[in-house]
């Protein structure tokens, strides 16, 4: 395999250029060239099919902390917030946003969140009305391309960068459990979202270097007047069950008092779990004994079992 310029050139603000760069190509002056079809297409997927006609195409970047602004005929505006591995923070996109509608007509502005790397969640995206614009929708702009005999190394050079993120995330299919690397944790924990319709993941700080969790099936309990969360987090490989004490004077009590409820729960349910954890604000009370992924003879992950055992956990969970 060749080198490719985007294993290097991984920053957003690489994406940056190469984003304003295909969107250039739909000026109506470039129309006698192979690239001009993809980018009329990229700016339609971009805006839903809602500008009948692009003749003129003006791009610009950093305008007011907008990662890309993107002028079509002189009259409608793609505004891109773009993100590789990062996530929104703070209020931006509510900011950038309000300050377009300054100056142009609502209907006028096509608001889009453009991410190539995994998220988890997605809800305040859509909450401040911006439209989602995944890698998947990218790589279905390269296959419209695909059409067009493009050669532009620039051009491929970039698919042949997300088709290898892509495969990334996807490893957890194909590589031994043993052999998982972080993106594999994404994608499966991307997986179980779909398959438990529930459930958040991110990166937890440690001081040795912390690790990926995913956590999911909360509930509530005040005995006493003493309120905690209690709900379901995985570790990688390991799977525990934690509590988050609103009053951490009584966060010993509160914890003997959760294990008094999980560990014959867990007896009824045939389900082995031991004492784990130490005092804190969200603190570990117990982990499963044994490993809640499941394998075939291979080390390959057996995904119908996985789920099934999970869901095991999750009815025992619901019960106390």
């Amino acid at each position: 395999m060749k080198p490719n310029i985007f294993t290097w050139a991984t920053s957003e603000l690489s994406q940056d250029a190469f984003i304003c760069w295909l969107l250039s190509w739909a000026d109506i002056k470039y129309q006698k060239e192979k690239l001009h079809p993809t980018a009329i297409y990229f700016i339609q997927k971009l805006t839903g099919n809602k500008i009948a006609s692009i003749i003129n195409v003006d791009v610009e970047r950093q305008v007011k902390g907008i990662d890309i602004l993107c002028r079509i005929n002189n009259e409608f505006v793609i505004l891109i917030e773009d993100k590789t591995r990062t996530s929104n923070h703070s209020d931006q996109l509510n900011k950038y946003y309000t300050y377009l509608k300054t100056l142009h007509d609502e209907d006028k502005i096509f608001p889009v969140y453009l991410k190539t790397g995994q998220q988890s969640n997605f809800a305040s995206i859509h909450k401040a009305g911006y439209k989602l614009f995944l890698r998947n929708d990218f790589l279905d702009v390269f296959e419209f391309a695909k059409n067009h005999q493009i050669t532009d190394t620039i051009f491929l050079d970039f698919f042949e960068h997300l088709k290898k993120i892509e495969a990334d995330i996807n490893s957890f299919i194909h590589l031994p459990v043993m052999q998982w690397h972080w993106e594999s944790w994404k994608g499966f924990y991307s997986y179980l979202q779909t398959q438990l319709g529930d459930g958040e993941w991110d990166y937890v700080p440690q001081k040795n270097g912390g690790f990926l969790g995913f956590w999911w099936s909360w509930g509530y309990k005040e005995p006493n007047s003493q309120g905690f969360d209690y709900y379901l987090q995985l570790e990688h490989s390991k799977f525990c069950f934690k509590i988050h004490p609103y009053n951490k004077d009584y966060a010993y009590q509160t914890r003997d008092y959760f294990r008094s409820l999980l560990y014959p729960k867990a007896k009824e349910h045939g389900i082995a779990i031991y004492q784990n954890g130490r005092i804190g604000n969200y603190m570990t009370v117990a982990a499963l004994s044994e490993s809640y992924i499941k394998v075939d003879e291979s080390g390959l992950i057996d995904l119908e079992k996985t789920i099934k055992y999970i869901n095991h956990i999750e009815k025992m969970f619901a019960d106390i």
